[in-house]
């Protein structure tokens, strides 16, 4: 019996104990601040269970491809940013911005998307451009503790939750540098005030002040640049936590000018720099796959790589390589599409996903011709796994079959946890309808 079945058992033995405490969950999620805009974060009345190998394998190759990507971004084209933006397909608008160099580190937080499969995770996209979940997780696995379900499965199973907002402070700090003097900097987490995920960022702020660090929550609407220093509701900023994301900068230019200019001039430091955006692109991965690409890594990267992340190619009309042969690439798409996935290089939040055996052959022939020569990736699919989760609907307690994906964090390579999401869609994404809840290591 694996851990979720003994999970399952524990909350199918008295229904009416496991609707009342899928209720009080919600209410626990709205009262202590687990809400996606105005509602409580969509979850299920059971964690996402990780043994202790399994874990240890999905964190470590997590770290390695972090830090290999960040590695080969700074090193491809020689390095320039400039034509690295522009083989990825990075709109201008953001490339100029990404193109500017403060420095490394270039991330220093993020969160990757891995389906865990028998032969160890397979990484499918990298989100290093504002991630969010670091303060949802810690908060879902404080609650989910207090359920009385929970409470009795850990009397007879190790389970163990890695927190992250103790280590997303001390990164942040650390980005600052000691040598910029004995006081602690004060921080801004700067997004636009009414994204979805606002709560996950108060979340953080509380565990900055509780840490000792000044900080608070602004707009990038409403900072100001003056005297060679970035400012926020008269408090002067050291350090930029920022979670707005490129794509939204750009388009308000005109109203976030100040907030850019700090970035441009250094008044501030910002964690991530935009610099981040290249190593997260979708067509980065590409990049890794790519023969040409092989100078850029050893023999032993490159193993690691074709192990860990799917086939992944731009969508264009030329030749290429897939296991081991040539192809003609877009036909080649057209005539596979069952064992492949399209997205767009620079979407978010599950826009515009083809997921091939779930697209009728009409709707991905237009979709390839849509995104051919036009910052659009080709992935092989991964088969998702799917587990158990009891869920409480119109009153009613059912075990349904949900497809999963492990989101393991990245914090500077502190030994952090991970969230997981679920979802009845193949596009799984809280933004799309899914769920999200913690990550328990278990033995």
């Amino acid at each position: 019996m694996t851990h979720a079945d003994a999970y399952n058992r524990l909350v199918l033995l008295d229904e009416a104990a496991a609707r009342e405490q899928a209720a009080w969950l919600r209410e626990a999620f709205s009262r202590r601040g687990v809400t996606f805009g105005d509602a409580p974060m969509r979850s299920f009345l059971r964690p996402h269970f990780v043994g202790r190998a399994q874990w240890n394998r999905l964190r470590d190759d997590g770290r390695r491809l972090l830090q290999l990507l960040t590695r080969v971004a700074r090193a491809a084209f020689e390095g320039d940013a400039a034509r690295l933006c522009a083989w990825l397909g990075v709109p201008e608008a953001q490339a100029r911005w990404v193109a500017l160099d403060p420095g490394e580190p270039d991330v220093v937080l993020s969160r990757l998307d891995a389906f865990l499969t028998p032969d160890g995770p397979r990484f499918i996209e990298v989100n290093s451009d504002a991630p969010a979940g670091f303060g949802y997780g810690d908060r879902m696995a404080e609650v989910f503790a207090e359920l009385p379900i929970f409470r009795e499965f850990a009397r007879d199973a190790p389970v163990e939750y890695l927190a992250s907002g103790r280590s997303v402070v001390e990164a942040v700090v650390s980005a600052w540098g000691s040598r910029r003097g004995a006081a602690p900097p004060v921080v801004a987490i700067v997004d636009y005030a009414d994204v979805r995920t606002r709560a996950d960022q108060q979340i953080l702020c509380a565990a900055f002040e509780d840490a000792g660090v000044p900080c608070l929550l602004a707009d990038p609407r409403e900072v100001e640049l003056g005297g060679g220093r970035l400012v926020a509701r008269g408090r002067p900023i050291d350090v930029v936590y920022r979670r707005a994301v490129l794509s939204e900068l750009v388009e308000r230019e005109d109203e976030v000018r100040d907030f850019l200019d700090a970035y441009r001039l250094g008044a501030a430091v910002f964690v991530n720099s935009l610099r981040c955006h290249l190593a997260e692109d979708k067509a980065f991965f590409a990049l890794l796959l790519d023969p040409d690409s092989a100078g850029l890594m050893s023999a032993d990267e490159a193993s690691f790589v074709a192990r860990v992340v799917p086939w992944t190619a731009r969508v264009e009309e030329r030749r290429s390589r897939k296991g081991g042969r040539d192809i003609d690439l877009v036909p080649w798409i057209l005539e596979n599409r069952e064992a492949l996935v399209l997205k767009p290089s620079h979407g978010y939040g599950g826009r515009s996903v083809f997921v091939g055996d779930e697209t009728p052959p009409g709707a991905w022939e237009a979709a390839v011709r849509q995104g051919t020569g036009r910052a659009w990736i080709v992935q092989e699919r991964v088969p998702i796994p799917e587990e158990p989760f009891p869920i409480v609907e119109d009153g009613r307690l059912t075990l349904e079959s949900l497809k999963v994906n492990a989101n393991p964090f990245y914090v500077a390579g502190h030994d952090v946890g991970a969230v997981t999401r679920a979802s009845r869609s193949s596009v799984i994404n809280v933004s799309a309808g899914g769920g999200s809840v913690p990550t328990f290591v278990v033995g």
